[in-house]
């Protein structure tokens, strides 16, 4: 299955765009000047609307948007407003299906399986340690600008608390460890994220992710139907016969990771071979998500290794081996590269458990 890229017309528009430029709108920004950069005026959207059930726009001509509306918007609360919107209401059938999952671990899975809906722009990991599970967030798409990377990161964290809260009643104790350093509107968070509850966040962890306690994945909803559920599916599937789909950033982590673990052939020649492109074509489409190939292979096994020396607890040994390093020594000084610290600095610094 071929995965799309950042100039893809893949996403649902009317779930994220649409009510993006509504709320941006509501607060003074004018609709063309949001949409600057991207080739459209507001009006083709709503003739576009108008002449077909479904309206679809590229990940780049969100991001183009989001970038748009961090400039022209006061204030910081659009992304939390949009993710509180999201779920259920936006996700129609899909919506419908998560509220009918028997637990949360159940609602995890089936946005794995439907992730270009339920975290546009987003890839969600599931890791499981000792009685913890460790959600994880990635681009999908590529390179973010900063305004990019925490607008996104802001609406997912919106859209999935607000998930929780509505099937669970009330929040669960979370762990929130964010990729940048904390921001200026921090108010927002303790508004919109329920800081002062059960949600502890920290910044500048070099990883985003949520960490929660695995036995609250499988604490029953009394109220789900699997039959709706089931029928809900069914739906989606005849609606779009196609596998949904994965971006070509997924698809090439997701290669790479496992060839990683199995200590294959990390060439960019074997990667692109495996992907039926020459170097010269897999080269452009890096370039196209701002990305290049050892970058890819660099921000792979960084995540891995700050996952596996913080969480795990593993020796610098055991993760150098395990990330295809030929010795202790040149693991540090990738660590250090990739973090700005060395791996031992990052174990007396950070405490993720």
């Amino acid at each position: 299955m071929k995965g799309y890229e950042r100039y893809d017309e893949v996403l649902d528009a009317q779930q994220v765009l649409l009510s993006l430029i509504d709320l941006a709108t509501q607060r003074g920004a004018h609709p063309d000047k949001l949409l600057k950069g991207t080739k459209l005026f507001h009006n083709d959207l709503s003739k576009k609307n108008l002449a077909k059930n479904s309206l679809t726009c590229s990940a780049n001509t969100l991001l183009t948007v989001i970038e748009n509306c961090s400039k022209l918007v006061q204030g910081n609360e659009i992304s939390f407003l949009l993710g509180r919107r999201y779920f259920p209401s936006h996700l129609g059938l899909l919506g419908q299906a998560l509220m009918n999952c028997r637990h949360l671990g159940d609602m995890l899975r089936l946005c794995q399986c439907f992730q270009l809906a339920c975290f546009p722009l987003m890839n969600l990991q599931l890791k499981h340690f000792n009685n913890n599970s460790y959600l994880i967030f990635q681009s999908a798409v590529g390179k973010l600008s900063k305004n990019q990377q925490t607008f996104i990161t802001e609406f997912m964290l919106s859209a999935l608390l607000g998930a929780i809260k509505y099937r669970c009643g009330e929040l669960p104790k979370l762990d929130i460890h964010l990729d940048y350093p904390e921001v200026q509107h921090i108010e927002q968070y303790h508004v919109h994220l329920n800081m002062k509850a059960n949600i502890n966040i920290q910044f500048d962890q070099k990883i985003c992710m949520v960490t929660i306690a695995s036995k609250q994945l499988y604490l029953p909803f009394n109220d789900s139907a699997n039959s709706l559920k089931a029928v809900a599916l069914q739906q989606i599937s005849q609606l779009n016969p196609k596998p949904y789909p994965i971006s070509f950033i997924q698809q090439l982590n997701s290669y790479l990771s496992q060839r990683l673990s199995n200590k294959g052939d990390l060439s960019q020649e074997c990667c692109a071979q495996h992907f039926g492109y020459s170097s010269a074509t897999l080269k452009r489409k890096l370039a196209n998500h701002q990305l290049n190939y050892q970058g890819l292979i660099d921000a792979i096994r960084s995540q891995q290794a700050i996952f596996q020396l913080v969480i795990c607890q593993h020796s610098n040994e055991k993760i150098a081996d395990a990330l295809y390093f030929n010795d202790v020594s040149n693991f540090r000084k990738a660590f250090k590269r990739w973090t700005g610290v060395t791996p031992n600095s990052m174990r007396e610094q950070h405490c993720f458990n």
